[in-house]
Parts: C-alpha cells; sequence; structure tokens
C-alpha cells in the first residue's frame, strides 16, 4: 500500500510532497526542525515536533545551556586542581585571586572553543543551499518512496516539451494540442502535462500516475479504469469526463472543475470508493 506524501512548509515555501522515509532522512541530516510544518492536503498544517508522525529532538533551551556551561567550567577547575595536587594529600589551599583568575582562564577557553565551532558552522552550506538540496532530493524522493515497488519510476523533469514525440514515461506535453488523441491503455508515468489540450482524449485504462495535468483540459475525455494515483489536476477542466473505476488515490484535486463528471466506483483521493452513479462529486 502506498505511504502518505507529506507537503513542508518553512518561510512561506512549500516543498514536496515526499514520503515518510524521506522527511524522517531530511530531519536526521538537520535539513528541517520542529518548527518546520508539514500537511497532507496544503491545507491543515501543523508543526513537525507537534505533529506526532516523526520524532524531532528538540534544541536544549539557553537556560540549559548556561547550566552546561556553568558545569563544565567548575569540573575542569576541579580536574586542574587534582592534577597540582597529584601524589600528595595535603589540601590544596584556596586563593581568592588565583581562583578568579583560573575562571578567567578557563571562560576565555571556553570561549576560544566557541569561536572555533561557530567558525567552522560559518563554512557549512547556507541555509538556502540547504533548501535547495531539499529539492534535488525532490527528485530522488520517488524512488525512495517506492523502494517497496517492482518498477522504479522514471524522473524527467528537465525533459524538453516535445508535442511530436510518443507516449511514454516522463513525456513532456506541456502546453501541447492532443485533443481526440487515441491513447487507451497509454503508458503516461510521470508525464507533464501542464495545459495540454486533451478534450475528448480517450484514455481508457492510461496510466498517468505521478503525472503533472495542473490546467489541462479533459473536457469529455474518456478515463474509465485510468490508473490516476498521485496526479496534480489542480486547475484542470475535467468536465463531462468519464473517470468511472478510475484511481485517483492522493491525487490533487484543487479548483478541478467536475461539471457532469462521471466518477462511478472511483477511488477517490482519499481513498473512499465512489457510490454507483456520483456525478460531479463523489458521493
Amino acid at each position: 500500500m502506498a505511504q502518505p506524501l507529506w507537503y513542508i512548509r518553512h518561510a512561506g515555501q512549500v516543498v514536496g510532497p515526499y514520503p515518510r522515509p524521506q522527511v524522517e532522512e531530511l530531519l536526521r541530516a538537520g535539513e528541517l526542525s520542529g518548527e518546520w510544518e508539514i500537511s497532507l492536503d496544503e491545507k491543515d498544517w501543523l508543526p513537525l515536533k507537534e505533529s506526532g508522525w516523526f520524532p524531532v529532538q528538540e534544541k536544549p533551551s539557553h537556560a540549559q545551556e548556561d547550566a552546561e556551561q556553568a558545569a563544565w567550567i567548575e569540573e575542569r577547575q576541579r580536574a586542574r586542581e587534582r592534577w597540582q595536587d597529584e601524589g600528595g594529600d595535603a589540601p590544596v589551599p584556596h586563593d581568592a585571586a588565583l581562583d578568579e583568575a583560573r575562571r578567567e582562564a578557563l571562560g576565555r577557553d571556553q570561549q576560544r572553543t566557541e569561536r572555533l565551532v561557530h567558525e567552522d558552522q560559518a563554512r557549512r552550506p547556507s541555509r538556502l543551499i540547504g533548501l535547495l538540496a531539499l529539492l534535488v532530493l525532490g527528485v530522488i524522493a520517488v524512488s525512495v518512496w517506492l523502494g517497496q515497488s517492482e518498477e522504479p519510476i522514471p524522473a524527467a523533469l528537465q525533459q524538453a516539451v516535445n508535442c511530436a514525440a510518443p507516449a511514454g514515461e516522463g513525456i513532456n506535453w506541456s502546453g501541447c494540442d492532443k485533443r481526440g488523441a487515441a491513447l487507451a491503455g497509454a503508458m503516461l508515468r510521470n508525464a507533464r502535462l501542464e495545459q495540454a489540450r486533451l478534450e475528448g482524449a480517450r484514455l481508457a485504462g492510461a496510466v498517468l500516475e505521478y503525472a503533472s495535468a495542473s490546467g489541462a483540459n479533459l473536457r469529455n475525455a474518456d478515463l474509465r479504469g485510468a490508473k490516476l494515483t498521485a496526479v496534480d489536476f489542480s486547475g484542470a477542466d475535467l468536465s463531462g469526463a468519464d473517470l468511472s473505476g478510475a484511481n485517483l488515490r492522493y491525487a490533487v484535486i484543487r479548483d478541478t472543475r467536475l461539471d457532469g463528471t462521471r466518477l462511478d466506483q472511483a477511488v477517490w483521493s482519499d481513498g473512499r470508493t465512489c457510490a454507483a452513479g456520483s456525478v460531479g462529486a463523489c458521493l
């Protein structure tokens, strides 16, 4: 069974969706924190640390850090005294001025150590590079998620638009005119179909899993029994289309026109099976 896909939001920027193993890996790598928000539908958001889905290690508070630093300085002071007294049992005489000088020296040691740590952190990639790394990881996120599947899904994010190319996985038909095209049973997994014209296209039994069809025109298209898992239909026009028996699990149905769309026995994006006679909405 496919895993849920999570969207991630931080500082107004949304990335994803990613499967749970990928989100956990980003947490372990330090690319995410408990303050970042997650959502399954880009509508309801919740901080990672409050979701209960992912293990988030909170950073210690400033009070804890100050207490730990004071304890560390005190332990070093005691160690120096033990080393100075090694080989004898006589107690070490305490001199207030000497003790203060020792504490200052230890404080300078601590500050020097912290400065070296900060300089090392400054050499690391910036947060912007981290976000770019997230986008790059998105390219391989599908293969990570589908590690439980026998067939990997090829990514074709950089493939150029080619309206004359035959149907195939990862094809880029963005903005192409494919009205009435005979594509029954076609393999279009991971295809780019943004703004494509597919009115009246015959796509019964076609495989469009993980395709991007935002803004596409699919009026009166035949999509009976089509595999539409995780397809992005945001802003698409499916008016009068026949999706009877189609699988739309995890599909993005946002601002999508469904006037007169047949959904008999279709699997809806939330996993429900639409009742017989469903038209325009999953009943």
